[in-house]
Formats: structure tokens, C-alpha cells, sequence
């Protein structure tokens, strides 16, 4: 499949995603772990090629809304995944997904997917890491809570994880966007009642992003039709992980970036500086790093961010 109609598909998904789960859509995508392009099928032994170069320490990839794998691609056709196998013996391998299903749902589904991966592998895993961009550091999380009743297998190896522009607060741009929705549904005309409905179509995933929901606590029983409700449940990061946060910032003038962040997620929500009424503690501040002049999109591929995610492994180590 070429890599734009791979976009586009992923772009449908991201928007219209928990439909076409509700309407068994041939076009929904089902969580996968993909190396080199390909699926990498669990029901049974890995495959040969990748059980020959498969080593102890394991970093897993979690792209964002309307993504794939293809967006940690860097100019030079690397990944973060692909230099960490280079530079620290890491073997990577990408998480594909439907981004517009719930959080809580990607997140119960990641869980049995990193509890099968370990259980398949070809050699026992001494360290799994994982890094998600966006809405994949949410997946992530709200994986580690699913396990965190279960007795998993995974989840004592995970040692470290790495949030890029992951919006831990909610994000901004969702909240505006369902305060315009919601107007525009009560005024009685039917050209705006009509952009109101098509809106309102916007996937269950995205509407997660608002308030950064991680537990079906959070939606289940909601109202639909409540403005700006926030019925987020705790979720309080794993002590025995290292949290690491890069955010992104479009100016070097420190008033801006805090007003604009990396313009999808702001940097009080990309570095988890809670306060009483997002519903969460305030997160530990001394594994966070601001990248100036740096956009959404790139946090995902950018050599500057590579260089902090080694360097934070190689301190770690």
C-alpha cells in the first residue's frame, strides 16, 4: 500500500475512526506492531529475520491522531527508533492504530498487545521503552494503567517512557472547537445546525483530547450534549519509570511559547503543569526539555529531539 493512500487512511481513522469500527468499515485500522513496514504478527513465533536481529531492550513507538509510523520519518530516512538500534542496541518496532477510537479503548488493546509481544518474543526483554507522540503518549499511559490490576508481564519492564507534545492536560484547540459546536447547534438556522452535525462527527478520540480522558470512567454515562465537562479520573504516573517530556515551543520569547506551545498543545499541557482544576497532580519537572522554534508535526523527527531521547537513556543507564 503506498505510503499516501497509508495517509489518508490513517487520516479517516483519526476522524471518523469509532464509526467505522461501529459499521465494521473494511478501512478501519486494527492495532498493529509494524517493523519495517510490515506487520509483525504475534499469534505465533516471531518471524525468522526478526527474531535473528531481536535484542533485550525494546523501544516501542506510539504515533499520534490521523498519523502512522511513517510520521517518525526524519529527512534522512531514519526513526528514532532506527538510531536507537543503532547507537544503544534497541530493537524498535512502531505501533499502528485507528487514532479515532476512545484513548481507554487504544490503551486496553496496547496492553494486551505489549503483554503478547513479551510473551512472543524470541528473547527474554530486559528493558522496554516507549515513546509516543501526541495523542501515542496518552495511548501509552492509558495502556500502563489497563495493566496496572492485571499482573502483567510488560509492565515491570517498562523502564522508560518518553512523551513528545503529548497533551497530559487536554488540549486546547478541542475545547474551542466543541464550545463552537455546541453554539452552533442552538441557533436556529439550518446551514449552521448542518456545519454543527458534520462537527459534531469528529471521532470519539478526538473528543478525548479536551480534558486528556484515560479511563472509561472518564466518558462512560457522560452527557453528549454538556459543555466543557471535565470527568477525568486520576491517573497518576508509574513510580518505577522514568518520565521524560519534550515540548515543543514556535519562539524562543518565553511569553509566546507559553501562550501558543507548539501550536496544537500548549506547554503547561505538554509538561503536565497541573493545577486543581485539570483533575491531576503536577508532574515531576526535572526530565522536561522545551525545544524552541519547533512545531507540532516535528517534535515526531527532529535530530535535536533525538539527541535529548539518547542522552536521557545514556544518563539513565
Amino acid at each position: 500500500m503506498g505510503s499516501n493512500l497509508e495517509s489518508a487512511i490513517a487520516v479517516l481513522n483519526g476522524f471518523l475512526g469509532d464509526y467505522l469500527r461501529r459499521t465494521t468499515n473494511g478501512l478501519e485500522t486494527t492495532m498493529q506492531l509494524v517493523r519495517e513496514g510490515r506487520p509483525v504478527p504475534l499469534a505465533a513465533a516471531l518471524p525468522a529475520d526478526a527474531a535473528a536481529s531481536a535484542t533485550p531492550r525494546v523501544v516501542v513507538l506510539v504515533h499520534g491522531l490521523m498519523s502512522t509510523e511513517g510520521v517518525w520519518t526524519m529527512p534522512d530516512g531514519e526513526t528514532y527508533g532506527s538510531r536507537l538500534a543503532r547507537d544503544l542496541g534497541y530493537t524498535p518496532l512502531y505501533v499502528r492504530y485507528n487514532s479515532g477510537l476512545r484513548v481507554s479503548e487504544n490503551g486496553e488493546v496496547l496492553d494486551g498487545l505489549l503483554e503478547e509481544l513479551v510473551r512472543r518474543y524470541p528473547v527474554p526483554v530486559e528493558e522496554l521503552a516507549i515513546i509516543g507522540h501526541s495523542m501515542g503518549g496518552l495511548v501509552a499511559r492509558s495502556a500502563a494503567h489497563a495493566a496496572s490490576d492485571k499482573g502483567r508481564r510488560w509492565l515491570p519492564l517498562l523502564k522508560r517512557a518518553f512523551y513528545l507534545g503529548t497533551p497530559h492536560l487536554g488540549a486546547p484547540l478541542e475545547r474551542v472547537g466543541s464550545v463552537v459546536t455546541w453554539a452552533l447547534g442552538r441557533i436556529d438556522n439550518p446551514y449552521t445546525k448542518l456545519i454543527a452535525d458534520i462537527a459534531n462527527l469528529r471521532s470519539s478520540g478526538i473528543k478525548d483530547l479536551a480534558y486528556a480522558n484515560l479511563r472509561r470512567e472518564d466518558w462512560e454515562g457522560a452527557d453528549a450534549d454538556a459543555l466543557l465537562q471535565n470527568r477525568r479520573h486520576p491517573v497518576p504516573l508509574l513510580p518505577h519509570v522514568r518520565h521524560h517530556f519534550i515540548a515543543g515551543a514556535l519562539t524562543a520569547d518565553p511569553r509566546l511559547s507559553l501562550l501558543f506551545g507548539d501550536a496544537v498543545v500548549s506547554l503547561r499541557s505538554a509538561t503536565g503543569r497541573a493545577v486543581a482544576r485539570d483533575r491531576c497532580s503536577p508532574f515531576p519537572q526535572e526530565h522536561v526539555r522545551i525545544m524552541p522554534a519547533l512545531g507540532h508535526l516535528r517534535l515526531a523527527r527532529d535530530p535535536g529531539v533525538y539527541a535529548q531521547i539518547r542522552a536521557w537513556c545514556e544518563e539513565a543507564a
